[in-house]
């Protein structure tokens, strides 16, 4: 399903809801990269949100914040919506972070939620005994590193559901996590109840509930996974069916890029609000550029219409002139510039051709031109260092540091985004005694610098992909060529 595409709802036989979704009340975001720039966790408005959901398909809105119900309160006066929020918790011996996601509370059982919610053996009690809706957010995401199979074992006995498609993490997370609690039999549930002394909290612990929900923390991915139910009237009915286990995870889950998006509207976000001022009359200019960016669109090429609209808001504002004040004119016409090449254009239509998702998008055409102005940059530093320039060399090398610094939402993101599957592979082991297909690293990689050379190697690897393709095995040979007269092997 395409998350940016309007879902076909009020269906007779369904009720829809994305049960893991924030805005700005959330307080100080979990993601390292956030808390070290001191960045929120989100700049989403409740109303704006409560719009969007209804708009892409759902037919019931909450808001689930980190350890607060204030972005809740803000829509709670509108139709179809209820109370929620993600809790922080842990296990108290050893201080390992869990975020269990809570529906349909009332304030004053928010604020019993708060004074247990240290000790996660404490907290379920207290929801199991409110008949409180919950699930364990992104079960096999560690938040704060400390996660281990020890503690997944507790918490297949302590609860019933979990999410089983996040929207934001890693979607290998998702799916492994349906697996590993799908393979969970009696025996092995007495097994762990006798491993860790701890009974089971509810009927045929075997059997778990999933739900999903986008983890959407800017308001571009609001119901990319989402949890349906049997078509209901009311809030009250739709988390009933949640709790009895009549509803389905739909919908997809993350990416690196979905991640990385988020991250970049939030930097966007931070810095209009922190800025704004200091931006000037060239503010909007910068969103709208910012924004077609975003979209996956060529930041400078504005229509018409939205040539008129910045000369209109510069007459406006008393401030037109200062639209060509050197520093904006130079600034424009480098981006501009750029972007108007016959060859950039060029290039930039066969890279995003046939690709329609923007934060794919976005990333294609971020990684062209940072590569291209790194390669300029280098080859600059090539030629000063090879003339003898010193100081000169070190100038055109730095000025590869701001590319860096624009792609850390990137390179972060690719990087927290990885699953350990060393770590993956470990809790499989000790939880099913086997390794699912997905973590057995069956595909393989050849990288060489030698294949169409005529030498023993060559031919080596040459008959062992051929080999390899003919025996049903993943082996591909990667080689830094332009053109290549071989095409019978995979390359």
């Amino acid at each position: 399903m395409d998350h940016r595409t309007k879902i076909e709802t009020r269906h007779l036989n369904v009720s829809r809801c994305d049960l893991h979704i924030h805005s700005r009340y959330s307080a100080r975001s979990e993601e390292w990269l956030f808390r070290r720039f001191d960045f929120p966790d989100s700049y989403s408005d409740p109303n704006q949100l409560y719009g969007q959901l209804l708009k892409r398909g759902m037919d019931y809105v909450t808001i689930t914040d980190h350890d607060t119900i204030e972005g809740c309160l803000q829509i709670a006066h509108l139709p179809r919506t209820f109370l929620s929020e993600q809790v922080t918790t842990y296990f108290s011996h050893d201080s390992c972070k869990l975020h269990i996601l809570v529906w349909g509370i009332s304030e004053q059982q928010h604020r019993e939620i708060e004074s247990v919610r240290d000790n996660i053996f404490e907290l379920q009690r207290y929801l199991q005994t409110a008949q409180i809706t919950h699930a364990v957010a992104h079960p096999l995401y560690s938040v704060n590193g400390k996660l281990e199979a020890c503690h997944v074992e507790q918490l297949i006995l302590l609860f019933k559901h979990f999410e089983g498609i996040n929207g934001l993490r890693d979607a290998l997370l998702s799916d492994l996590a349906q697996t590993l609690f799908g393979q969970l039999t009696p025996e092995k549930i007495d097994e762990l109840a006798n491993r860790h002394n701890l009974a089971p909290t509810h009927t045929q612990p075997w059997k778990k509930i999933f739900i999903g929900g986008s983890d959407d923390h800017g308001g571009q991915f609001a119901a990319s996974a989402f949890t349906d139910t049997p078509s209901t009237d009311s809030a009250e009915e739709f988390l009933e069916f949640v709790r009895n286990g009549d509803c389905n995870a739909q919908g997809q889950g993350g990416t690196p890029l979905i991640l990385s998006h988020g991250f970049y509207n939030t930097v966007a976000c931070f810095i209009q609000d922190r800025f704004h001022e200091k931006l000037g009359p060239g503010a909007a200019l910068v969103e709208k550029m910012f924004s077609r960016f975003m979209e996956g669109r060529a930041p400078t090429e504005f229509t018409l219409k939205e040539k008129m609209e910045f000369v209109v808001q510069g007459v406006l504002s008393g401030k037109i002139f200062e639209f060509v004040k050197p520093a904006n004119v130079s600034l424009w016409n480098e981006l501009s510039g750029y972007f108007a090449r016959p060859e950039v254009k060029a290039k930039l239509a066969a890279q995003l051709d046939g690709v329609n998702e923007p934060e794919r998008r976005t990333f294609l055409m971020a990684n062209m031109v940072a590569e291209q102005l790194t390669f300029r940059f280098f080859k600059k530093f090539v030629q000063q260092i090879s003339s003898g320039n010193m100081v000169e060399s070190m100038q055109a090398l730095s000025a590869i540091v701001p590319i860096l610094v624009i792609l850390t939402p990137y390179i972060y993101g690719f990087h927290s985004q990885a699953p350990s599957r060393k770590w993956l592979r470990t809790i499989f082991k000790e939880l099913t005694g086997e390794i699912p297909v997905a973590l057995q690293n069956r595909r393989r990689a050849w990288f060489t610098d030698t294949l169409d050379d005529v030498n023993g190697v060559a031919t080596t690897i040459r008959r062992m992909v051929a080999a390899g393709a003919k025996a049903d095995r993943d082996l591909t040979v990667v080689v830094s060529r332009n053109d290549l007269s071989i095409d019978n092997i995979p390359i």
